[in-house]
């Protein structure tokens, strides 16, 4: 079977039509295929656990570039429907935080466990944290384990709305841990200065004000379904800003310094 009509583009791979109830996700070629087995294996295993997400169909290799088959999710992804309805915007972050603690209730064996993850991605980062990595790790050792599923990703454009369901997909940075720290790399994704790949124009426009009522409630309704403080949740910021340096996201690197430096200086 070939490729049909291209449906979107993200960070590390295409996204084309697969007939007609699957989609290829083709990766760019400087992705090597034991991270795409991984990214293969993290979401069948998801998917199996219960969590609202595409199955994983095969792996195959087209143009001579390695991909993953999944099960299509037809609808939109809220960040798609911003687009046209930006009224809405309020209504389905309060979904998308609901949808987050459903997410949270699952686990399974088999994926990476937070530490592996974040560990990686540290030392991924070494060029740029120089002698920061070692204290970084030695903190995040200390941090409580748990078993939830962590999508590592969630935000707006990693979740479709399908027949009024939502659904999660592009589970490459999922792992199994203690939720908190995903809550706290889905509060930054909203923080970030830099405008991810993908957001409509009208969020593009967002300034600090609406951003700081998104963080606000997120955070707050977070808060309140999983019955959660704030330190505890705040206490992950280290770690996930400096693991989202290995992300290389234009405008990023400086902001995340920041945090990092300041968050360093308070532990001494």
């Amino acid at each position: 079977m070939d490729k049909e009509d291209l449906l979107g583009i993200g960070m590390t791979a295409e996204v084309y039509k697969w007939g007609q109830d699957k989609v290829l996700k083709l990766y760019f070629d400087d992705y090597d295929e034991s991270w795409i087995k991984l990214e293969a294996q993290i979401a069948q295993k998801v998917h199996e656990a219960g969590v609202p997400s595409p199955a994983v169909l095969d792996m195959v290799e087209v143009d001579g570039r390695k991909g993953i088959i999944f099960q299509r999710i037809f609808g939109r992804t809220m960040m798609s429907i911003f687009e046209t309805e930006p009224w809405k915007f309020f209504d389905y972050i309060h979904q998308m935080i609901g949808f987050h603690c459903e997410i949270h209730n699952y686990s399974t064996e088999g994926i990476p466990s937070q530490k592996e993850k974040f560990g990686f991605a540290i030392k991924r980062s070494s060029v740029i944290l120089g002698d920061k990595v070692k204290k970084i790790l030695d903190y995040v050792d200390r941090l409580p384990d748990g078993n939830s599923i962590c999508h590592g990703d969630l935000y707006l454009g990693n979740v479709i709305v399908s027949n009024n369901k939502l659904v999660a997909i592009d589970w490459g940075g999922g792992y199994r841990g203690n939720p908190l720290g995903d809550v706290a790399r889905t509060c930054m994704i909203i923080n970030s200065p830099s405008v991810p790949l993908g957001i409509p124009s009208i969020m593009s426009t967002m300034n600090v004000y609406p951003r700081w009522l998104t963080y606000q409630g997120y955070l707050n309704e977070y808060m309140r379904i999983a019955n959660v403080k704030f330190e505890d949740i705040d206490a992950w910021i280290l770690p996930v800003a400096a693991a989202k340096l290995k992300d290389k996201v234009p405008g990023e690197e400086k902001w995340l310094m920041k945090i990092i430096n300041k968050r360093l200086e308070q532990l001494e």
